[in-house]
């Protein structure tokens, strides 16, 4: 099933920096333009969170991967990736 916004590539689409189901405003300050596949994905990933939110749970996820490969999380990168 092919999804709408996946015909729009490329178009512009406002995203809100403080969602306005959370109290944020429809005014220039809170505001930025996103392509629309990239604003997709924000909130297919994030929901909606703020962006602060949103790295917050980036930051989770890169500890908790740097735990569960453990002390030698480094050397596995450097290994893999370096």
């Amino acid at each position: 099933m092919k999804r709408t916004y996946l015909k729009r590539k490329g178009r512009k689409n406002r995203h809100h920096i403080q969602p306005r189901a959370r109290g944020g405003v429809k005014k220039p300050e809170n505001m930025f333009l996103f392509d629309e596949t990239r604003h997709a994905a924000f909130h297919l990933l994030f929901g909606n969170r703020n962006f602060k939110e949103a790295s917050a749970v980036l930051l989770r996820a890169d500890r908790m991967k740097k735990r569960k490969q453990g002390k030698n999380w480094k050397k596995n990168f450097e290994t893999n990736y370096g």
